[in-house]
């Protein structure tokens, strides 16, 4: 038996967290949480992780500022990182590019467009 993909999800809406976290344990992915991108970079500093979904804007340190910082980690150079976003314009498209991000998801999050990115990146 293979050993299941681990994703951690950064998001600070509970509501958000909790349909990402319900979707990817339905597809068989185990699971971690936190609600910031200071602890999203400490979480990859000691952990090894097939992706990260990030949202962009949250309290203490959002998506853009943690990116680049976690993209300098041993854990976090390889790793897609995905940007959770309500933003759709290309400009912005483009700052998570420049971030380090590998795509984007547009909220609100569904099943189809987390599959389609998973099915991608893992």
């Amino acid at each position: 038996m293979h050993e299941k993909k681990r994703i951690l999800v950064v998001e600070d809406d509970e509501v958000n967290l909790m349909i990402a976290e319900h979707i990817l344990g339905r597809e068989g992915y185990e699971v971690a949480k936190v609600n910031n991108g200071e602890e999203a970079i400490e979480i990859v500093r000691n952990q090894q992780f097939d992706m990260i979904l990030m949202d962009i804007e949250m309290p203490i340190m959002d998506g853009l500022e943690a990116t680049p910082l976690i993209r300098k980690l041993p854990n976090g150079r390889h790793v897609p990182i995905i940007a959770l976003t309500a933003h759709s314009m290309p400009e912005k498209i483009e700052e998570f590019h420049k971030a380090g991000m590998d795509s984007h998801i547009i909220k609100p999050i569904d099943q189809q467009k987390l599959k389609v990115v998973t099915d991608k990146y893992l």
